[in-house]
């Protein structure tokens, strides 16, 4: 399974990094990411993201 988890850098985020990853794959991103957009603030840059990832499961710990 394919796992976007957006707010990895909060103490949700950590957390569910750590339980996600028995259950796949897990790209976990935050605000300041360098690799894929995590920031809300770049809607298009998410929406981005979520196309060229694909994941099967998107997780929002973003406060």
């Amino acid at each position: 399974m394919n796992i976007l988890l957006l707010g990895k850098g909060g103490q949700v985020g950590w957390e569910l990094q750590r339980s996600l990853s028995i259950l796949g794959q897990v790209t976990a991103l935050d605000f300041d990411s360098q690799d894929h957009c995590g920031d809300f603030a770049n809607p298009e840059g998410v929406r981005d993201t979520v196309r060229q990832l694909r994941p099967d499961v998107i997780v929002n710990a973003a406060a």
